[in-house]
């Protein structure tokens, strides 16, 4: 079983505070048994109506707002991710709409993680200089990873916390140029896919739950970026394009929408833009006459669920890299999402 920090003494305290009387629960699938039954029962003893928010959860920019409305909630408590990235669009909505709380949920390790495997593998890629970042349940063991490295010498490259979430790894884009390789601390491939499309340096992936390590270098960088590039030559000369937009709160893009918009008339080129509030490839596959898609919100639609897909999705990056407004050089140097 994994432990995680889900201040629910902190959580109480807003309740009794605010008098609230109705909760939504919004978790990430991974923490959907023992987490959620602990804040449920917190709750109910304290009297409180209790609702959990059943679609998935994919991050901040996924808040579950207008379900808390309809169920006329007082608050509405995400666990499992940071407003990193997305501050003004929460604020937007704190006061006017629903009270919110993000809870990061910090994972507890059963006993302290063991990084000497770690270090043993660094120093056989002869690394100095380390990239560093992690999920947001791991910074509190990156904060140790890094004290480990840092008495043993290494020099540190690490943005603010070092938080990278699906979308988004510029923390360690920073570094690209100036380290040797990077540590990332996280399961799974999600976040690993994303750091070898968005960086060109090697990666070496910590698992705390396993203690398991696995290292990508040139091959795997090669071969996700080649994946994109053969997609990118297939779609050159689509006459009739689908934008996808959404209408979750931090995944609207209406300037970007609009950019396409004007990219596509300026070409005399047929356009379509959905608009909706969850993206799938059944929705999709009712407008026949699309030939290709750019997703302006999720970028990840277009990375990791294409083959779900029947007619092929590109980001916006790289729907700019087609109609020239980027150069190739530039997917590579800041990447494709």
């Amino acid at each position: 079983m994994n432990d995680y920090e889900l201040q629910t003494d902190r959580i109480v305290q807003k309740v009794r505070d605010n008098d609230y009387k109705s909760v939504l629960l919004q978790f990430p699938e991974g923490m959907l048994d023992e987490p959620l039954n602990q804040v449920q029962k917190v709750l109910s003893d304290e009297g409180i109506q209790v609702y959990t928010a059943g679609d998935p959860s994919y991050g901040v920019c996924d808040l579950a707002i207008a379900l808390a409305k309809r169920l006329n909630c007082d608050l509405l408590i995400h666990f499992g991710h940071s407003e990193f990235g997305f501050h003004s669009q929460v604020s937007s909505v704190q006061s006017d709409l629903i009270d919110i709380m993000i809870i990061p949920a910090y994972y507890v390790p059963p006993q302290e993680l063991d990084y000497n495997s770690l270090i043993d593998e660094i120093r056989k890629k002869k690394w100095k200089t380390i990239g560093l970042a992690s999920t947001i349940q791991h910074i509190k063991s990156l904060d140790k990873l890094e004290e480990k490295l840092t008495e043993y010498n290494f020099q540190i490259i690490r943005y603010k916390e070092g938080q990278i979430l699906g979308c988004n790894v510029h923390s360690l884009q920073i570094g690209d140029e100036k380290c040797d390789g990077f540590v990332s601390i996280h399961a799974g491939y999600f976040h690993t896919h994303g750091i070898l499309l968005n960086t060109s340096k090697p990666l070496m992936q910590f698992n705390p739950y396993s203690g398991g390590i696995k290292t990508y270098g040139e091959e795997e960088h090669t071969k996700v970026i080649r994946q994109r590039f053969t997609l990118l030559t297939k779609v050159r000369n689509i006459k009739k394009w689908g934008i996808i937009g959404s209408s979750k709160l931090g995944q609207l893009n209406q300037n970007m929408i609009g950019n396409i918009q004007s990219l596509l008339s300026e070409r005399k080129l047929e356009s379509l833009t959905v608009v909706a509030e969850n993206i799938n490839p059944q929705m999709l596959s009712n407008f026949t006459n699309i030939e290709a898609w750019v997703v302006t919100a999720c970028p990840r639609i277009a990375i990791d669920d294409k083959i779900r897909y029947l007619k092929p999705i590109i980001t916006f990056k790289e729907f700019l890299y087609l109609f020239h407004q980027l150069k190739w050089e530039d997917l590579l140097e800041h990447g494709f999402f």
